[in-house]
C-alpha cells in the first residue's frame, strides 16, 4: 500500500481539526469568543448624540445670547414692535443657533475618534481626521466670538440711529400745547392758553419798540 505523501498528511490532520471544531457545542464555542473578546481591544458603550436635543438646546442658548445683548442697548418694545430690529434679532439668533450646532456635533466627532484610537485604531489617517476636526473647532469657536463682537456693535448703533431717527421726528402737540416761532428760527412749547396770553403780552411791547425805534432812525 502506498504511502501518504507529507502534504496529503497535513490536509488530513486540518480535515480533522476543522471536523473537531465543529462538533463542538454552542457552549464551546461561546467560550471561544469570549477568549477572543478577552484578546481583542475592548469597545466603549458611549451613547449616541441626540441631534434634536442638540438643536434644541443650541436655540435655547442662541435665544438668550441674543436677547441679552440687544435688551442691554435697546428696550424690548422697540425690538419687537421695529420690523428691521425685530428681523435683525431673529437673523443673529439663526446664526448663533448654527454655530452653536456645528461647534457640538465636532466635539462629538472629536470624542468618537479618540474613542477608536483609544480602542487600537492607530492608523495614520485617524490621527488626520481628528487633527482637522480640532482644527475645524477652533475656527467656529473664533467665528462665534467674532460674531459676539460684531453684534454687539451693531446693537450699540442701532441705539444711536434710533435717537437720531426720533429727534427728526416732527413732534405730535397734545391738546392744549402750543408752539410759537421765535425770530431766531427757535420755538417755544408750552401748555394751556394761559401760557399762549403771556407769551403774546411781551411780544408785543418789544414789536412797538422795535416799530418805535425804526421810525426813529429813519426820521419819521
Amino acid at each position: 500500500m502506498r504511502k501518504p505523501t507529507e502534504e496529503r498528511k497535513k490536509e488530513m490532520e486540518l480535515k480533522d481539526e476543522l471536523e473537531r471544531l465543529i462538533s463542538q457545542d454552542v457552549t464551546q464555542i461561546g467560550t471561544l469568543v469570549q477568549q477572543a473578546q478577552s484578546v481583542l481591544p475592548a469597545r466603549s458603550t458611549s451613547s449616541f448624540l441626540n441631534y434634536d436635543e442638540v438643536k434644541t438646546d443650541s436655540d435655547t442658548k442662541s435665544t438668550d445670547i441674543v436677547d441679552s445683548i440687544a435688551e442691554f442697548y435697546l428696550d424690548r418694545t422697540i425690538i419687537s414692535e421695529i420690523p428691521y430690529v425685530k428681523q435683525k434679532n431673529s437673523v443673529d439668533k439663526i446664526t448663533v443657533s448654527n454655530l452653536l450646532f456645528q461647534m457640538k456635533t465636532a466635539e462629538h466627532a472629536i470624542v468618537k475618534l479618540l474613542e477608536e484610537i483609544d480602542n487600537g485604531n492607530t492608523h495614520p489617517r485617524t490621527f488626520e481626521v481628528l487633527s482637522s476636526l480640532q482644527r475645524s473647532k477652533m475656527e467656529i469657536v473664533k467665528h462665534l466670538a467674532q460674531f459676539m463682537v460684531i453684534m454687539e456693535q451693531n446693537y450699540k448703533n442701532l441705539k444711536e440711529d434710533y435717537r437720531i431717527k426720533k429727534a427728526e421726528e416732527p413732534q405730535t402737540l397734545g391738546p392744549g400745547e402750543y408752539t410759537v416761532e421765535g425770530t431766531d428760527a427757535t420755538s417755544t412749547q408750552f401748555r394751556g392758553t394761559k401760557g399762549l396770553i403771556d407769551v403774546i403780552r411781551q411780544a408785543v411791547p418789544e414789536k412797538r419798540a422795535s416799530a418805535d425805534l425804526k421810525k426813529e432812525e429813519d426820521g419819521e
